[in-house]
């Protein structure tokens, strides 16, 4: 769970456990700020946040192990060694102007459902947007950061072990830090547009925490204007949800179909497609032959 083995000059294993370089400290995002986006926030934003987490929790799971197995086929004479464990560390890095709450809850909950032991959030070039700083508040991200690009550089280089897990989320501003962590063999995902929604029923939702989670213009466009041909999401009732969910699984591949669909409630919720729990664990196998006897 970030600690990595290593032998020591006697053949002892030895614990190195993920940590931040000294100097980050004094980047961090002061606790009055994180206390004044909280309150901002509102009750039924952060009851809305709330929520959303604890569907993460119920649905992707929560764990820290190591899981080690071992499989002999005693036919084929083959086998398999199999160890999977959290990723060392975590960072999720975006801009000033990501404001979206909900596509923050997104990027760091299924590094906390993966038991990644060290998470952190860096705002590069200002400070973060209120919504997405209560939102981490509400998460219990504590390592928030404000950093330049050139400060987010240094990180990825110094922090150890690794590789670690690096998330984007902007409009091509960060591409330097992409191409680096390309470099360095640090997996990474990216957020580079804000998402199409698709809203059949405003009336049935609460737009004021819609637009607390998906930021404010996102959801004036799909409200103001025709729905978009290829929604990432579709907002809508209970049944049309469900109708829509078991749509996709008995027809063909469409375009117009979105890959994720949300009833009211679910204001605040987000799925990252290919951002999941799986991305920020580490698995090593290893296969052989059995020896015969």
């Amino acid at each position: 769970m970030g600690k990595e083995m290593e032998q020591g000059r006697r053949g002892q294993a030895v614990v190195r456990q993920a940590a931040w370089p000294a100097w980050l400290e004094d980047r961090r995002i002061e606790d009055g700020l994180s206390a004044d986006a909280y309150e901002a926030a509102g009750p039924r934003a952060r009851a809305a946040v709330k929520t959303a987490c604890a569907m993460f929790l119920k649905y992707s799971g929560s764990s820290a192990e190591v899981v080690h197995e071992e499989r002999t086929d005693r036919l084929s004479g083959f086998w398999r060694s199999r160890t999977v464990f959290p990723a060392p560390w975590a960072l999720v890095a975006f801009t000033p102007g990501y404001a979206a709450a909900a596509r923050m809850l997104g990027a760091v909950m299924p590094a906390v459902c993966a038991g990644v032991p060290l998470i952190g959030c860096a705002c590069i070039g200002g400070a973060p947007a209120g919504p997405v700083l209560a939102a981490l508040e509400l998460a219990g991200i504590e390592d928030v950061f404000s950093l330049t690009e050139a400060e987010a550089s240094a990180l990825l280089e110094e922090t150890q072990p690794g590789p670690g897990r690096l998330v984007l989320l902007h409009t091509g501003r960060l591409d330097t830090l992409r191409q680096q962590a390309g470099a360095l063999h640090v997996p990474v995902f990216e957020e580079r547009r804000a998402p199409s929604l698709t809203i059949t029923r405003p009336d049935l939702f609460d737009l004021d925490v819609l637009r607390f989670a998906q930021g404010r213009q996102p959801v004036q466009t799909a409200l103001e204007s025709p729905a978009p041909d290829v929604p990432d999401v579709l907002y809508a009732g209970p049944e049309a949800v469900k109708s829509h969910c078991l749509a996709g699984a008995r027809a063909q591949f469409s375009l117009g179909m979105a890959p994720l669909a949300l009833a009211p409630g679910c204001e605040a919720f987000w799925l990252h497609h290919g951002l999941g729990r799986s991305f920020f664990l580490t698995h090593r196998v290893g296969f052989g032959l059995r020896e015969e006897r």
